[in-house]
């Protein structure tokens, strides 16, 4: 009988400990431990290229997150549109968080670039994240933005041509999440009418027949 290497077998049984052991574990954090990060040392400006790339409904594709920063910025998009130039995927801007009553993103404050689209293929749309203090603006947006991504609202699964592709600048870090700003019970936005977070926040509705937001005609923003 051939005889066996003590120590390689030994190294065999910790190798296979090892990976045995390696698994994915649910946790959730107060954030408490991260006191936020100044502005300059933060990335000044995330691109992401989306060709190529398909969401199916339902589907979120995060673009940038700072948390527990919340950021004030300017974000560009270049995604498929209908023939009407609205959106096919839906920029959204909020927070995404471990617990589902912490979690909220709504539909970003888009402004339509004409000159830059072709409606029935490609538009390019700008935003200001957040939008809140912005006059004559529909849909403000969330009022805190850590995390900004996409999000395939309708029935059909949507294919990114070449080129497509979203931006953001980061012009300024605003706070952080940590109490009093958090998201969630006893948050920032407890007691505001209508506030999702005393409901059950989450993502917007998926699945919907009519699933692009509402966009703004060109103007400018000081």
């Amino acid at each position: 009988m051939k005889k066996i290497d003590t120590r390689l077998l030994i190294a065999i049984i910790s190798t296979s400990v090892a990976l045995g052991s390696a698994s994915y574990h649910y946790a959730t954090a107060s954030h408490g431990f991260e006191q936020g990060a100044a502005a300059g040392t933060l990335p000044s400006a995330v691109t992401v290229s989306l060709a190529g790339q398909v969401m199916r409904p339902g589907d979120y594709y995060p673009l940038a997150d700072y948390s527990p920063n919340y950021v004030a910025g300017h974000f560009l998009v270049r995604i498929p549109c209908d023939a009407n130039a609205k959106p096919l995927v839906t920029p959204v801007a909020g927070h995404v968080d471990e617990l589902p009553e912490r979690t909220w993103v709504a539909p970003a404050q888009l402004n339509y670039i004409p000159h830059a689209s072709k409606p029935g293929d490609t538009c390019v749309y700008h935003s200001h994240i957040p939008a809140v203090d912005l006059d004559g603006v529909g849909n403000p947006g969330a009022p805190r933005i850590t995390d900004i991504g996409l999000l395939n609202q309708g029935k059909k699964n949507v294919v990114f041509r070449t080129a497509n592709a979203m931006s953001f600048t980061l012009l300024q870090v605003l706070g952080d999440i940590n109490p009093p700003n958090h998201y969630g019970p006893g948050g920032f936005a407890t007691g505001m009418t209508g506030s999702p977070y005393l409901t059950t926040p989450t993502f917007p509705a998926t699945n919907l027949d009519n699933p692009n937001p509402s966009f703004d005609t060109p103007h400018n923003h000081s």
